[in-house]
């Protein structure tokens, strides 16, 4: 199945002594009292650095998201402080021009298109804690050679590889996207064990995007409960990967 779902992530550079988590309860409550196509929501910390996690069916939910916090939204950056904070959205072209035109400057604000063979591979839960667990990998491509068409050349592998693969049954969402010279790859799972297990599935063609795009810019972001990034801890963080754990009153809508 077609993904088309929007994903935002809002990080914060929390100012030493600030308070932010007192934000969680009224941010998930605001939520929970809104657009109900909201997909899932969640705060995760990694430091003094917290990490909203959101999801939402359409470009249309994302801005009724934004009318319903809009004002603790613009509050909370304004205490932090704009240079502070990093949001990127995500997701199908179409629907982010619709979010793109109702944003008027006051969100810092970073758009990367989905790739239309982007997978749903299992249905999303609904009225339930959020446990999932989301990697996102980001690769700068330099601008030479025909390093980005050579690198999306790859994406059906990925794809291919991922829905026959040993973690199919566990995946939730996986696809690519685009922003300028970076592509991300942007990973939903059930748990570590199955994140392990597509890992696995796509490492030998993941060689062949390092292959391509040489010696890169490269990041990984992991997502999810304490117990869960433990198991992956011994694999992604000799990669550098940046851990952010997630708050228990995560949830799907």
């Amino acid at each position: 199945m077609m993904d088309t779902h929007l994903s935002v992530a809002i990080i914060c550079d929390v100012p030493a002594g600030e308070d932010y988590k007192s934000y969680f309860p009224k941010f998930y409550s605001k939520v929970k009292a809104g657009t109900k196509d909201c997909l899932y929501y969640g705060f995760a910390t990694c430091g003094n650095k917290v990490l909203c996690r959101e999801g939402y069916k359409n470009g249309a939910a994302l801005l009724a998201h934004f009318t319903d916090v809009r004002d603790d939204l613009e509050g909370m950056i304004k205490k932090i402080g704009k240079e502070r904070v990093m949001i990127l959205c995500s997701g199908p072209a179409s629907e982010l021009e619709k979010v793109k035109n109702h944003i008027d400057g006051y969100l810092p604000i970073k758009f990367a298109e989905l790739d239309s063979g982007a997978l749903i591979l299992n249905a999303f839960p609904k009225e339930s804690e959020d446990t999932h667990v989301t990697i996102i990998h980001k690769f700068s491509v330099p601008a030479v050679n025909l390093k980005m068409e050579k690198f999306k050349f790859l994406f059906p592998k990925f794809y291919a590889a991922t829905k026959s693969g040993h973690g199919a049954a566990g995946a939730l969402y996986y696809g690519f996207l685009v922003s300028d010279d970076s592509i991300y790859c942007r990973g939903g799972y059930k748990n570590a064990d199955t994140a392990m297990l597509l890992g696995a599935d796509v490492q030998e063609i993941f060689e062949e995007a390092i292959e391509v795009v040489g010696a890169v810019d490269y990041s990984i972001n992991v997502v999810g409960p304490a117990t869960e990034l433990e198991k992956l801890v011994p694999i992604l963080a000799p990669r550098e990967a940046i851990f952010w754990e997630l708050d228990t009153g995560a949830f799907w809508m």
